[in-house]
């Protein structure tokens, strides 16, 4: 049995066509897990119309700590997958994501593993704006290695599917992980295995509520990149030190699990700001810890 995992909020103007979705999967062995984070529309009154195993609450937590909720919750489930209430999931996204995730844990017996795919960008009505989110972001799914994960997340949460092993792995999620797909990618890098399929099984609907949302390299978008690099430090550091605290987090929680080479390379992330300019740079660079691409890594040097 794979558990789906949903955390919905005032979702009433998508939720319908994203349950439906789930409803029609070609691979029929699923349990979908909802979890309203304290709705004021008619959200509530929605799920009850579906045969969910729904998780009411008044409480609002966020994306990040109602996943958390859900987790915990489906810790009996031998596979999870996450769902958010506004995308549109292809007929076959549950079917070629476990054959991927079965290939793996052929290969590696036991171990963690996480399986993510590339998304559809498509707009309010579902009209594509481009058919692979990893074109529009020029992002490599490739490059998940630790180091790299550390300081840029490639990895989607509603594309995910993890085995058990690296849920009971990576709970609790501490209070400093930036999201749980962040968190679940970084546990999987350095304990198990990340594979991913190169086509897109979703419809990554873009609106104005996104919580993350995706962003396009263009010409426009690239002169904005440098105008930041160069005019506003602050918001760029700020994003910078998010980073380093989760980091820390990872450091803490699993320090006596950790091989002294990467114990090493956290312990000196996690203290860049206190080096000096030449110091900051000879750490990144020492240990790969970069972004994905010249203009983000030009920007990352700059302003560190």
């Amino acid at each position: 049995m794979i558990s789906i995992l949903v955390s919905t909020y005032n979702g009433k103007k998508y939720l319908k066509q994203q349950l439906d979705s789930l409803f029609i999967q070609t691979y029929k062995k699923i349990l979908i897990t909802v979890r309203d984070d304290g709705s004021k529309d008619i959200t509530l009154e929605l799920l009850k119309s579906y045969d969910v195993d729904l998780l009411e609450s008044i409480d609002n937590l966020g994306p990040k700590n109602s996943f958390n909720t859900l987790l915990e919750y489906s810790l009996d489930s031998e596979y999870i997958m996450f769902c958010d209430q506004d995308d549109v999931w292809k007929t076959d996204k549950v079917e070629k994501t476990f054959q991927k995730m079965q290939e793996l844990e052929k290969q590696f017996p036991h171990k963690p593993i996480l399986v993510h795919t590339d998304l559809e960008i498509v707009d309010e009505k579902l009209k594509t704006i481009d058919k692979s989110m990893w074109h529009y972001e020029f992002l490599n799914p490739n490059l998940n290695s630790l180091n790299r994960l550390l300081m840029q997340n490639t990895i989607t949460g509603c594309t995910v599917m993890i085995n058990k092993q690296l849920a009971l792995l990576a709970l609790p999620i501490p209070v400093d992980a930036i999201m749980h797909d962040w968190w679940l990618g970084l546990v999987a890098s350095k304990f198990g295995k990340i594979g991913f399929l190169d086509e897109a099984t979703i419809k990554y609907r873009q609106h104005n509520n996104n919580s993350i949302g995706a962003k396009g390299f263009n010409y426009l978008s690239i002169f904005l990149k440098f105008y930041k690099i160069f005019y506003k430090n602050e918001l760029y550091l700020k994003h910078l030190r998010v980073n380093i605290k989760q980091s820390k987090a990872f450091l803490e929680t699993y320090k006596d699990n950790l091989d002294k080479k990467t114990i090493k390379m956290l312990e000196d992330f996690t203290i860049i700001e206190s080096q000096s300019f030449w110091q900051k740079r000879k750490i990144l660079l020492k240990y790969k810890l970069l972004k994905q691409g010249f203009i983000r890594n030009i920007g990352l040097l700059l302003k560190i």
